[in-house]
């Protein structure tokens, strides 16, 4: 049965670990896409350091963002769906304050973080949008919804982590630390979303991914390819494991299993 539709996760998957997409990659998206499939993107990025890469491969189709929190039009980057999370903010602004960390809040109009670390300038580069707010977020902190909360402690994890799942948010913890969303938001929940809109099944749809967030697009998808750098829970549950994302696991697997016409 053809794919119709591929969701590909960017960090560890798409891109690099200088950022790049390859030119075996943008040749072999470019042929699926020729081919009659939809590209989708699929990541924990925010919109701003999605789009770029979003617009460098061409695609037309609504970017998946934040793990699944928010859907964007390709061209105007306006939501087509979002989902704010709700936290106790007391006890998690007054447990980080003291905290050596660096907190990352994701909404709508863009980051607010604690400290202008290495990760947020990079971010600021890729997207060309600087930070709404730097600074002590338990002072000052964002008035609109929240989509994301990201905790970079550079350990896995943390030990307040765990007072955050609840009934109304998930925890995903990370080897850098953890990010917290509403229950139940996932890249797959997004993906089903979409599914609709585009009129295709999940046994039409291929997943690609390395980290925590793609486990369920990978668990749901017809087709869960785990790349070569990817977490053990992700190939354990994957159907495929293709090469690392510096090995251009991702061109590979798309030309050998899914375009019609192999390169030559």
């Amino acid at each position: 049965m053809k794919t119709k539709a591929v969701f590909i996760d960017m960090d560890g998957t798409l891109l690099t670990k200088t950022n790049r997409i390859t030119k075996r990659t943008f040749e072999a998206l470019e042929k699926l896409e020729n081919e009659g499939t939809s590209v989708f993107l699929a990541t924990g990025r925010q919109k701003e350091i999605t789009a770029p890469y979003h617009r460098d491969l061409g695609l037309k189709t609504p970017m998946i963002c934040l793990n699944g929190a928010g859907i964007y039009t390709a061209s105007s980057r306006e939501p087509l769906y979002t989902k704010p999370v709700k936290i106790n903010e007391e006890l998690f602004y007054s447990i980080t304050e003291n905290e050596l960390c660096n907190v990352m809040v994701h909404t709508e109009s863009g980051l607010w973080c604690r400290h202008m670390d290495e990760t947020v300038k990079t971010w600021i580069a890729e997207g060309q949008a600087k930070p709404v707010y730097v600074g002590n977020l338990a002072s000052r902190r964002p008035e609109e919804d929240v989509l994301k909360y990201s905790v970079r402690t550079g350990r896995r994890g943390a030990g307040f982590a765990g007072l955050f799942d609840t009934v109304e948010s998930d925890t995903v913890i990370w080897e850098d630390g953890f990010e917290i969303m509403s229950k139940g938001t996932s890249k797959w929940r997004a993906i089903e979303h979409l599914m609709e809109t585009y009129g295709f099944g999940p046994w039409e749809c291929a997943a690609f991914g390395d980290g925590p967030n793609d486990l369920e697009m990978i668990k749901g998808a017809g087709t869960g390819v785990a790349m070569g750098n990817a977490i053990p829970e992700l190939k354990k549950a994957a159907d495929f494991i293709t090469l690392d994302h510096e090995e251009e696991g991702l061109a590979l697997f798309i030309e050998r299993n899914l375009l019609q016409t192999f390169p030559a």
